[in-house]
């Protein structure tokens, strides 16, 4: 297996989502224990600071309708987030920020880190 496929995988179990069914893990689930969430996380971030800004190189750019209508379909179509910001080189907060404002998820308070 190479790293993409094991992070994306991780990043799945993360956000507490079964990888191979896309059902929502049970809240006594141990991918659900904040411990383990954050050795999630942990790992996802070690070593992505540098790549970070390659990978989001649209971050900042204004959304175009053209953007909008894609992004829509694609989720409407089923694509995991990450594939999503793959392909729209932005980050997981602007993808689901935009999703928010398209009306087609709930907008989630994420705060800042620094």
């Amino acid at each position: 297996m190479d790293i993409s496929k094991a992070k994306e995988i991780v990043g799945v179990l993360a956000e507490g989502i079964n990888p191979m069914t896309g059902e929502i893990l049970p809240p006594e689930h141990v991918c659900n224990n904040v411990d383990v969430v954050r050795a999630f996380y942990a790992l996802l971030q070690q070593g992505n600071v540098e790549k970070k800004e390659a990978n989001y190189a649209n971050s900042g750019k204004k959304w175009t309708v053209e953007d909008d209508e894609l992004l829509k379909r694609l989720y409407v179509e089923g694509m995991r987030i990450s594939e999503i910001q793959r392909k729209f080189m932005r980050s997981r907060g602007s993808i689901q920020s935009r999703l928010a404002k398209l009306g087609l998820i709930e907008e989630t308070f994420v705060p800042h880190r620094r």
